[in-house]
């Protein structure tokens, strides 16, 4: 992935404090996603890509506002 500056990253922080329910449709997203990965039927490469960026994006969501503490 690739790694955002410590501004974007701030920007996050912020936008995840004021508006959690973004964070919870990108869970619901990537949730749903694994849920349908044992199901693909044409193009897995392309699904499990969409998995590992939804995971990635989620997981430094979560992370963002200790993330932007530190900096």
């Amino acid at each position: 992935m690739k790694r955002p500056d410590p501004r974007t990253v701030k920007a996050l922080a912020i936008t995840v404090k004021q508006y959690p329910e973004i964070l919870q449709w990108i869970e619901g997203w990537c949730f749903h996603e694994l849920e349908q990965l044992p199901s693909v039927g044409q193009s897995v490469a392309l699904a499990q890509g969409r998995c590992q960026v939804l995971k990635e994006l989620r997981d430094l969501m979560r992370k963002s506002p200790d993330l932007a503490a530190e900096s």
